[in-house]
């Protein structure tokens, strides 16, 4: 994931607390798939995939990669308690199950005792504490610290680990997607002193690649199988190899097809795709719809999109009765003047799916019925705005009891990582200019944006970036109580009964019982909009033809797009 900005460590960060990825089933668990088996027989060669990715590796602990490349990598070479799996489903992975106390905020997983690091040493409990230590310590910075504030774990025994919330949340499962690091090869390191260790230069992982070379240049991961123990790590001139341990049962995961993996490091988007030009590499990752003009006309090079879970969505300052968004009537006529298919289109190269709620239409939990109004319709738009008593003359459109014309001010990230965000804003802001309401587009660095306009509540809207997760817990973004200065409902939205709603939401039940909460949710927000959504970007990679396998779901980061990893090969050639 990206580095945070202050921006983001206020709205992505803190919501991504009770953010998860996953609809998760409850105590006691439901059988779950197993992970993804390749079904086809081997290829008869040795099968080499090459990936072009953006930026330098210069750590590969995978609880501080921060470029698009430490991260990719890191999510071959470790493995979480649990994994993404099909049809929206979190699976079993270093963890065998799991159970959930009734009051929703003890959570136990059970670790697979054939689990192994590369080195012979068995996953333990000892791991799990160690990584949860790490990203609940309040210094730990890393993309997923906001996961796992508050959380501690427990040590039952040397394969089981009890993991306590500090409030009940359902959508939590989906947090221990997170890869374990070694206890014995990292314990009592301090955690300023993580990314520069040995071990982050020369990594002991439990994935279904370990590192072979690791170059300026490039990185080649090899495959490993189920074979009892490997090679023992050792780091610096004193340490002690310590031997493979005796396997209590044996029970060996599935190979994946690809021997190895190797990633080609490019220091910009533009020499990236100058290599899949040039068939240098097979798969291109981190790039963005701006970057398919130069390649959308070679046919052998093909885009795929993961869907994603981070919202492109107006907040609105509900704080004060003199604001132009105040009225929820407004709002939802506001956004049906939005024609979010244009966006999609001309922003982000038909890359991202359009947005009626803040659920996306690639989570699980979406219902189109539930989520109400139609996307895009102008003369409602007029309609619905005449209905909450605004009056259209000549110079634009009056508030009842104004004089003077609404004029809005549509905040937005100033920052090179947000070119589409300035992009969106514009055409929300023409969409609103054709329906005859003066909006001006003002962008802001997110300092500027944070701490002088969203903080003191001084802005008509904004147009944010939300990471909402798979199983979107909305309940820091709209609580009534979250609405004060510093909290993480920026918007100042109250009602008494959206809180109830978001309370049940959140709350561990059976699937059934949380699907029928969270319809509930969807159509409420339809009504009240407290917040708009826009539009829900994808996640892009370029692959080439021969490239076998990879398989589009939603998906909250881009490394994890590695879910189905197993099953990836190269095709056949004539030449065999």
């Amino acid at each position: 994931m990206r580095r945070l900005d202050t921006l983001l460590v206020l709205l992505a960060v803190t919501v991504l607390l009770v953010f998860g990825a996953g609809f998760v089933a409850s105590a006691p668990p439901r059988p779950v798939p197993s992970p993804p088996s390749p079904s086809m027989p081997p290829p008869a060669r040795p099968q080499l995939l090459v990936e072009g990715a953006i930026g330098p590796v210069v750590t590969l602990d995978p609880q501080f990669a921060t470029t698009p490349a430490e991260r990719s990598i890191g999510a071959l070479l470790f493995r979480g308690l649990t994994r993404l799996g099909p049809d929206g489903a979190i699976v079993p992975d270093l963890a065998t199950h799991w159970e959930i106390d009734p009051s929703g905020t003890s959570w136990t997983f059970h670790i697979r005792p054939d689990a192994r690091w590369h080195d012979g040493v068995h996953v333990s409990a000892d791991d799990v504490l160690l990584t949860v230590e790490t990203l609940a310590d309040p210094a730990y910075t890393g993309p997923a610290a906001a996961d796992w504030q508050g959380v501690t774990a427990e040590r039952v025994d040397r394969f089981t680990v009890r993991l306590h919330l500090p409030a009940p949340i359902a959508s939590f499962l989906p947090a221990t997607i997170a890869p374990l690091v070694p206890a014995h090869l990292l314990a009592g390191t301090p955690l300023g002193d993580r990314p520069g260790t040995d071990f982050a230069r020369a990594p002991v992982g439990s994935g279904p690649f370990a590192l072979e070379t690791l170059r300026p240049d490039f990185v080649v991961l090899r495959r490993v199988g189920s074979r009892p123990g490997g090679d023992p790590a050792v780091y610096g001139p004193d340490a002690v190899a310590r031997a493979p341990e005796p396997t209590p049962h044996r029970a060996g995961a599935p190979r994946p097809f690809l021997e190895r993996y190797r990633f080609q490091l490019y220091p910009d988007a533009a020499s990236l795709i100058e290599a899949l030009d040039e068939a240098e590499v097979q798969v291109a990752a981190g790039l963005g719809p701006s970057d398919l003009g130069p390649i959308a006309r070679d046919r052998a090079i093909e885009p795929v999109r993961y869907p994603g879970t981070r919202a492109l969505a107006l907040v609105p300052n509900l704080r004060f009765s003199t604001e132009p968004l105040r009225d929820a009537a407004v709002r939802r006529a506001l956004s049906l003047a939005i024609d979010r298919g244009r966006i999609g289109a001309e922003v982000f190269s038909g890359a991202a799916l359009p947005a009626n709620t803040l659920l996306s239409p690639g989570s699980s939990l979406y219902e189109q019925e539930a989520s109400g109004q139609p996307l895009h319709d102008p003369e409602a738009a007029r309609a619905g705005l005449l209905a909450a008593g605004w009056t259209e003359s000549a110079t634009g459109w009056q508030m009842p009891g104004a004089t003077e014309p609404v004029s809005i001010e549509l905040l937005v990230r100033d920052a090179p990582e947000a070119i589409e965000d300035l992009l969106v804003a514009e055409r929300i802001a023409e969409d609103w200019t054709t329906l005859g309401v003066d909006v001006r587009v003002v962008p802001l660095t997110p300092d500027v944006l944070l701490e002088e306009r969203l903080r003191p509540g001084s802005f008509d809207v904004a147009l944010l970036d939300v990471e909402l997760g798979l199983d979107p817990d909305l309940y820091p973004l709209l609580v009534s109580t979250e609405a004060v200065v510093g909290g993480s409902n920026l918007s100042g939205y109250q009602s008494s009964f959206m809180d109830r709603l978001l309370d049940e939401a959140r709350r561990v039940a059976e699937p059934e019982v949380r699907a029928e909460r969270s319809r509930a949710l969807q159509a409420t927000l339809a009504r009240e909009m407290p917040i708009i959504p826009i539009t829900f970007p994808d996640h892009l990679f370029l692959v080439r033809d021969g490239v076998v396998g990879p398989t589009p779901r939603q998906i909250p980061d881009p490394r994890e797009r590695y879910w189905d990893v197993l099953t990836w090969r190269l095709a056949s050639r004539p030449d065999g």
